[in-house]
């Protein structure tokens, strides 16, 4: 394995926990915690784990096997598009409120 493949596993790796962590705020609410981390909530975990893929993130724009991602207008757009399809939900009955 060479550096860009373990970095690559890195990053999928981080999007899993970012996953697992979701999940359970999902299941268990934001602010509920695992019996032996009480100080440590759902959200905080999901938080801890953003980190640590905007981590493995910079590292890939570093050694330039990506592209940098940080793009104002890119995020802009995505916002949107994410705002956009939230309206669509809202109006179609599948999500409470904006």
């Amino acid at each position: 394995m060479n550096k860009t493949e373990h970095l690559l596993t890195c990053l999928i790796e981080e999007c899993a926990e970012v996953q697992k962590e979701a999940a359970k705020a999902l299941r268990f609410g934001l602010s509920d915690h695992a019996p032996d981390t009480p100080k440590v909530t759902n959200a905080d975990a999901i938080a801890a784990e953003c980190v640590d893929l905007a981590a493995i993130i910079e590292m890939l724009e570093e050694e330039g096997i990506i592209p940098a991602l940080k793009s104002p207008e890119g995020m802009r757009l995505k916002k949107d598009k994410v705002m956009k399809y939230m309206k669509y939900a809202a109006n179609r009955g599948s999500l409470e409120t904006l």
